[in-house]
């Protein structure tokens, strides 16, 4: 089974029909979906860096369990790429509010081993996905409703803080490396 690694991101416009987006916008962004808050971007503890604000998170899966009571919700996004349940590493939910001034929350890495990232967008707005080589942005991806973007996660990447939008939602993926990059690219724009 061929796991080629790409170097460049895969954007997928309209990854989902414009009615699951809606439900799905629905759904998470209802008076009953809970939401944890988290004090930084990219750690599950207190410590936070310089570059960072705080968001609030939903987590699904995580270390390829059930998590949650909600745990359908994700898999019904990576059922359209044709991922088995078991190639679910960890899938959670991101909710960022506006920040007064943009900026570029510290880049890292979600897992240590190799993984696939996955991000769907849940609504448009500002607050770009950056991914990095080295210390220079080389790809800024914009939040846009329904899109779906995958890469390599031993690259670096960080969001950024929206100032125009209310808020920024994302659905963040991390998949098993053994998925052919093959069935990603066939969706690439």
């Amino acid at each position: 089974m061929s796991t080629t690694v790409t170097s460049s991101p895969i954007i997928i416009e309209n990854f989902l029909p414009e009615g699951m987006q809606d439900e799905l916008e629905r759904v998470i962004m209802g008076m009953r979906f809970p939401w944890f808050y988290y004090p930084n971007t990219n750690s599950t503890d207190d410590y936070t860096q310089a570059g960072e604000s705080p968001q609030f998170v939903h987590g699904f899966i995580q270390n390829y369990k059930n998590i949650t009571q909600w745990h359908t919700v994700p898999r019904a996004i990576t059922a359209r790429l044709g991922i088995a349940d078991d190639k679910i590493i960890r899938a959670k939910c991101n909710l960022m509010s506006r920040e007064k001034t943009s900026f570029i929350h510290p880049k890292h890495i979600d897992e240590e081993n190799p993984h696939w990232v996955f991000i769907y967008y849940v609504n448009d707005a500002d607050g770009d996905t950056c991914i990095f080589d080295g210390d220079e942005v080389v790809h800024r991806i914009k939040p846009k409703r329904g899109r779906g973007l995958i890469f390599d996660g031993m690259m670096e990447h960080a969001s950024s803080a929206p100032v125009d939008s209310t808020h920024r939602c994302v659905f963040n993926f991390n998949l098993a490396r053994d998925i052919p990059a093959e069935i990603f690219e066939k969706y690439a724009v």
